[in-house]
């Protein structure tokens, strides 16, 4: 029996020879591909083969196996992939599924329905934009009719992420090389969800049922969000969330934490193609814990509701003030009705095309841990802070995205700092802001009182070198929200502000070559400020009763007053037109001199003033002196000269005129031209970092003198003097004061 041979079966028999020898011909196919097929798909060909262009998509499962042409189960499934800015990944735990064949020919790698379980989804986007190789039309297409599970464990996109056991089904389409992309009709529902953005928890035992689907879209004509205007989705959650702690310590810090007591969120919206539906509403509502500077505790319920109407979406928020009496005038109480007069969200407005759109009421009073926030809020530059905690009380109205009358807001007590040409002022304020109506339309007008201030340079703000009373900041901008921020401009000044040491300011002045060596003083200062934060126009003015300064080797000790306006000028930097400068001089006295008192006044035309250190200034320069004495002695004592130079010194009043520069560690004088009745003096006079230089000419009728003065030394000519002084050359050049 055992040397018989293997019957066919009897089903066999009866079939045709050819019929025969075909089907044991498929069975031996059949077989050659189950065990071709399955050493395939878990040798290391298999992942070689389908990880050709990792950068873009890498496959990798424990083991899998296959039963006929096309289907696949695989276990412990990973994918990665990058699409343009997006990183993406998945995995499961099993996949079955089915690639269809007759598709292959048209060139379309197309799937039939793939099962898969415990899948986690996590999507991250990346600044690595991985652009797809020039369009072709006959790209390949990847469809995926049909991606589901009953088993969904976790979805992260970016920071947010989705935690809980949940069901899902995705199908889409895609033509490689950048081509078009379509969604077909897909879901995801999580019964009992935790969803928490960072380490932040939003949601916990909530329902999420989204349902969604996207028309066929080009990544290039709808980058980023904008491919929503392609979707419709329709999002349903429900479930609890944490209550919000806030407040201030009573530090001044912001106190944020999550309380145990539990708040609830409602939400049903669609979104069609970039616009919400009617009908679709969120409500929240949860108990909010708020801390007091004083650090009194309280629990109150906070509220939100939107809701989406024919013509508008309804927003209307509010925390209710403590019961009891007095609670109308309680911190920490807020209630807004708004109204957003458009249902479209895409393709997404301009923040000015926003705000026109917005309308409504918000009234309230709270205490805020820091107020750094609102200066950036309100001005394109801040160079305006309000520092440290303080409260806020206000009632705004707005109308189209206009703010109407009715709408203030104060601040009964904050720390205020005001960066104004690298120097700050500093001080405890108060402020009041009110929406007016005038005949030159609605402003908004905001007025910033500082009863005690100090001015210190930004690089050493606690050097303060100015000490006043009562500095005002009057500000106003448009009433529309969408110009507010750029329309910013404001007026600060004060007046008699007291200048401890006026050594301070001589960091603004030509090193060793002219600074002050003591002295105390008063200033006042009108700025006005545009939009930007800079300096448009001032009015500056400084007394001292009794300074003392150094001019190269002199030492000069007397009153001395100034005064002038500025303009900002067309120039780089903070430069500025100096208009009506003056500087008066009284009581002058040399040391080391028995001279009597000397005066002069200083008026300076077409000056220029580049505020940015160091600080340069520049012009035309009027002196009307008591007498010349002083500018000589700058080049030689009073006994070095010849006596009939002596004799006319003090001869009455003497008017000149002079280039004046200084800047780093100089000081000009140039083209000087002196005279009284008796005699006319010409001066090249320059010191640098204190070591003065320069060309003297004096002239009594036919007698005339010339000084060269250099390295401390002096050098007299008497023949031919006035030859001689002609040949020197300017200090600055002609063509420098006539393009000024």
């Amino acid at each position: 029996m055992l040397d018989r041979p293997c019957r066919e079966p009897k089903l066999m028999r009866t079939l045709p020879a050819p019929m025969r020898r075909l089907l044991w011909l498929l069975g031996v196919l059949y077989a050659c591909y189950l065990i071709g097929g399955n050493i395939f798909l878990n040798s290391p060909l298999a992942p070689a083969e389908v990880n050709r262009k990792p950068e873009i998509f890498q496959a990798q499962w424990a083991w899998a196996w296959t039963l006929w042409p096309g289907q696949i189960h695989a276990h412990d499934l990973r994918l990665h992939g990058h699409a343009r800015q997006l990183l993406w990944s998945a995995q499961g735990d099993v996949a079955s599924g089915r690639i269809m064949l007759w598709p292959l020919l048209r060139r379309e790698l197309r799937f039939g329905p793939v099962r898969t379980t415990a899948v986690s989804l996590d999507i991250q986007p990346t600044s690595i934009d991985l652009k797809p190789p020039p369009w072709r039309s006959d790209a390949w297409r990847i469809t995926v009719d049909r991606i589901s599970t009953v088993s969904l464990r976790q979805v992260r996109l970016g920071d947010l992420v989705a935690d809980g056991g949940g069901e899902a089904e995705l199908g889409f389409t895609h033509q490689l090389r950048g081509g078009s992309t379509a969604i077909f009709p897909s879901r995801v529902l999580m019964p009992k969800v935790r969803l928490r953005y960072r380490q932040l928890e939003l949601l916990h035992d909530a329902r999420l049922d989204v349902h969604f689907a996207f028309d066929p879209f080009i990544h290039e004509q709808l980058p980023g969000w904008q491919k929503l205007e392609r979707a419709k989705i329709h999002a349903v959650v429900e479930g609890a969330t944490p209550s919000i702690a806030l407040g201030a310590d009573k530090a001044g810090a912001l106190a944020v934490r999550l309380s145990p007591l539990d708040g609830h969120l409602s939400a049903d919206f669609l979104l069609d193609h970039g616009t919400l539906a009617p009908g679709g509403h969120l409500q929240w509502n949860a108990p909010v814990a708020i801390t007091d500077a004083d650090g009194t505790q309280q629990q109150r319920r906070g509220q939100l509701d939107l809701a989406v109407q024919a013509d508008a979406v309804m927003i209307d928020a509010r925390i209710p003030p403590p019961t009891g009496a007095g609670s109308a005038m309680a911190a920490n109480q807020l209630e807004a009705h708004l109204q957003f007069a458009s249902r479209q969200l895409l393709p997404r407005p301009s923040s000015g095309e926003v705000l026109r759109l917005l309308s409504g009421t918000v009234e309230g009073r709270w205490h805020f841990a820091s107020l750094n926030w609102l200066a950036p809020l309100t001005m394109s530059k801040p160079w305006l802070q309000l520092d440290g905690a303080g409260d806020i009380v206000g009632a705004l109205q707005i109308d189209a995205g206009r703010l109407a009358p009715g709408t203030h807001v104060d601040v009964p007590q904050v720390a205020l700092v005001a960066n104004i040409l690298d120097n700050v002022f500093a001080g405890s304020a108060q402020a009041q802001a009110r929406v007016v109506a005038g005949a030159g339309g609605t402003r908004l007008l905001a007025d910033l009182a500082m009863e005690r201030f100090t001015l210190a340079p930004r690089a050493a703000a606690g050097q303060a070198y100015l000490r006043g009373h009562a500095l005002q900041v009057n500000l106003q901008s448009s009433d529309d929200l969408a110009r507010f921020r750029q329309a910013f401009t404001a007026r600060l000044h004060f007046a008699d502000a007291d200048i401890p040491d006026l050594r301070a300011y001589n960091r603004y002045l030509p090193g060793k070559s002219l600074y002050f060596l003591q002295g105390a003083g008063r200033m006042s200062t009108d700025f006005s400020i545009d939009g930007k934060g800079d300096v448009s126009a001032g009015h500056m003015q400084m007394s001292s009763a009794a300074a003392r300064l150094a001019l190269g080797v002199s030492r000069l000790a007397g009153k001395l007053t100034m005064d002038t306006r500025i303009d900002r000028a067309r120039r780089a930097g903070h430069a500025f037109d100096l208009e009506n400068f003056t500087l008066d001089l009284d009581g002058v006295r040399m040391e080391g001199s028995h001279a009597p008192p000397w005066w002069a006044k200083i008026t300076l035309q077409h000056g220029r003033l580049d505020w940015d250190r160091p600080m340069r200034v520049r012009g035309s320069a009027t002196l009307v002196m008591k007498d010349v004495s002083l500018l000589l002695s700058l080049f030689a004592d009073r006994s070095a000269f010849p006596k009939w130079i002596a004799n006319v010194i003090n001869d009455g009043r003497a008017t000149a005129h002079a280039e004046v520069e200084a800047q780093r560690g100089d000081f000009i004088l140039d083209h000087l031209v002196a005279s009284n009745r008796r005699i006319d003096l010409f001066a090249h006079l320059h010191v640098s970092e204190g070591k003065p230089s320069g060309d003297l000419y004096a002239r009594w009728g036919v007698l005339g003198l010339g000084v060269a003065l250099a390295d401390g030394k002096r050098h007299f000519h008497l023949l031919h003097a006035q030859r001689w002084y002609q040949a020197q050359p300017d200090l600055i050049p002609a063509e420098a004061t006539s393009t000024r």
